[in-house]
Formats: C-alpha cells, sequence, structure tokens
C-alpha cells in the first residue's frame, strides 16, 4: 500500500525484521536518506526541490510525492533551474508531474531535456510527482519554488513593495522573486526606498551572503540590472522592455530590516531621457509631474512616493522629473 503524502517510509526495531549484516545496515541507511527527501509537505515562504541525489543521476524505480502549500489564500509559483530526465513522446517511462495549475485536471507530465516553463498554481498549493522506472536515468531536476509574500506579480502602472515582514527582519533561508509586468511597448523604472541588507563579505567586498537583484526581464537568465546588499541605496534602475524581476536571497544567518522599492511604467518610444531620470514618458494618455523621493529614512522608516498629480490636458504623456540620486 502507498504511504500517505509527506510521510516518510522507515525501518524501526519494532517494526522490522533485525538487520544483522553490514550490507543491510548499508542498504537501509542509503532507502531512508532516499526516503528523507523524496517527498513531503513544504510550508516555507520559498525553497529548493531536487530529485534524489540530484546532481548525480537519480536512481532507478522511485516515485515521490511533494505538496507545496501557501499559507492563506496566497498561490505557489514553481520554477526549473535544471531538468533532464529519460524522455519519450507520451512522457510515460520517467517523467515529473505537476498538479494543481492551470490546464487537465491530470496535470502536466514533463519529461527529456527541456525545462518545464513556469508554472503558478491556481489555489494555494502544487503537488509535484516524479517517477523513474526500472531502468536509464538522467540528472533530474532543481526547481525554486516561492508562495505568499515571497512572490508576487504586478500589472499596475505603478506601485511599491518590500521584504517579507517589513520593517521587521526578513526570514533566514528565502529566495524570493517580484516580478512587474507591463502591458508590451512599456518599460519600467524603480526607485529604492530603504535598503538594509547584510553586509559584503569583508574578504571578496561582493554581496556572496544576503543580496538584492534586479534582472531586465521576468526570469533569472535575463540580464543583470544590479546587485546590491548592506544599507547604500542603489541609483534607480530601468528595464530596456516590459518586465522586471527583483529577486531577493538571504542564507541561513544573520537578518536585518530588508529593502522597499517603487516603480513606475512608461510606453517605448516617447524620450530616453527616462533612463537617467529625466525627460518624457507616455502613459495613459495624462499629464503629470514626478518626483522621487530623496531623503534616506530613519531605521524602520520606508519612504514614500508622493502621489502622482495629472493635469487636465490629454496631451498623451507626462513629464518625469529629473531625480537627485542619493
Amino acid at each position: 500500500m502507498r504511504q500517505p503524502w509527506g510521510q516518510h517510509v522507515g525501518v524501526s526495531g519494532s517494526q522490522g525484521r533485525k538487520l544483522g549484516s553490514h550490507k543491510e545496515r548499508e542498504r537501509s541507511a542509503k532507502v531512508g536518506s532516499l526516503a528523507d527527501v523524496c517527498g513531503g509537505v513544504l510550508t516555507g515562504l520559498s525553497g529548493v526541490l531536487t530529485s534524489p541525489e540530484y546532481p548525480n543521476n537519480y536512481p532507478n524505480s522511485m516515485e515521490c510525492h511533494w505538496v507545496i502549500r501557501a499559507a492563506g489564500p496566497a498561490s505557489v509559483k514553481l520554477v526549473f533551474v535544471d531538468f533532464q530526465v529519460e524522455g519519450n513522446e507520451e512522457c510515460t517511462y520517467d517523467y515529473v508531474a505537476v498538479l494543481g495549475g492551470p490546464g487537465p485536471t491530470r496535470g502536466h507530465h514533463y519529461c527529456g531535456s527541456t525545462r518545464p516553463p513556469t508554472l503558478v498554481s491556481l489555489g494555494h498549493e502544487l503537488q509535484v510527482v516524479f517517477k523513474s522506472d526500472f531502468n536509464i536515468g538522467g540528472r533530474g531536476f532543481k526547481a525554486y519554488y516561492f508562495s505568499g509574500e515571497c512572490q508576487e506579480v504586478y500589472m499596475a502602472m505603478r506601485g511599491n513593495f518590500s521584504s517579507p515582514q517589513y520593517p521587521s527582519s526578513y526570514p533566514n533561508n528565502i529566495h524570493c522573486h517580484w516580478t512587474i509586468r507591463l502591458p508590451p511597448g512599456h518599460r519600467v523604472k524603480v526607485f529604492f526606498l530603504d535598503l538594509d541588507l547584510e553586509e559584503p563579505n569583508s574578504l571578496t567586498k561582493t554581496c556572496d551572503f544576503d543580496h538584492l537583484a534586479a534582472f531586465d526581464g521576468a526570469s533569472e537568465e535575463a540580464p543583470l540590472l544590479g546587485n546590491w546588499c548592506g544599507h547604500h541605496l542603489p541609483p534607480p534602475i530601468t528595464s530596456s522592455h516590459n518586465q522586471l524581476l527583483i529577486l531577493l536571497h538571504t542564507d541561513r544567518s544573520t537578518t536585518h530590516r530588508g529593502f522597499s522599492v517603487a516603480y513606475i511604467g512608461g510606453q517605448l518610444g516617447c524620450g530616453v531621457g527616462a533612463l537617467r531620470g529625466e525627460g518624457r514618458l507616455c502613459s495613459l494618455g495624462l499629464c503629470s509631474s514626478f518626483l522621487p523621493p530623496t531623503s534616506i529614512p530613519p531605521p524602520g522608516h520606508q519612504r514614500v512616493l508622493p502621489p502622482m498629480v495629472f493635469s487636465s490636458t490629454f496631451s498623451g504623456s507626462y513629464t518625469l522629473a529629473k531625480s537627485r540620486e542619493p
């Protein structure tokens, strides 16, 4: 009988026969270690999901079940960063199945060497199944999952967001994604209102521990716009197209206040001055003035963008005032 999802299977002294030989004990230890990574219920803000023994080839005859469950009504996002599973046209040998997202009730089955697309749950959980047959394997897979306030997609023309639990300290061991996705033909400009992360590595002077990164697109494979840590505010950044990804990665020790950012969108083709914080951007067919904040708030306080004031003239553009960099 198959064990319930999320439960680990092991052998205890009272329930199983005595393990007499050294080889039997060694085999039992190996099976136990696979059970520990082969399924379970995952409820953190973010985490990593891998096939057994990744990045080495996964074992034959495995069947693993994971349930990724968000707190409350939030959705779950699953992003595959590596994928190599024995493939055939129908994915009937080895496969990864994901249930709970858009598509047929049976879920999506994936195999081969093409990474699955980013998947977002329809409800508050995703179920992931990995199955291998009796022969031929591969490297397996690695995926990040995000839930709750650790993953959001923003589609409004302007907005703001911050690290989990801000202005209190962010959690350890998180890998969070915030995606700004505007209509095609638009660009995104992000202003940093507050930044307080773990300091750079004292030896390498680089952000090897907790860090914030921005990518010029919707994934971590897009061009890197910047990578920051410590407490010095970065200058504003601008995407070249309609999507921009903000990533926060934290390690297992030392936390700080985190970050807070605001963004604004505008249409392409209305002047390159926006890259420098000046010039004309088209947005919603209205005129407005916008001046990013310039003062650094005291600890625990967030800078707030002034409201955008629209004029009554429908000129098809607005002026973005030149920002004074901190």
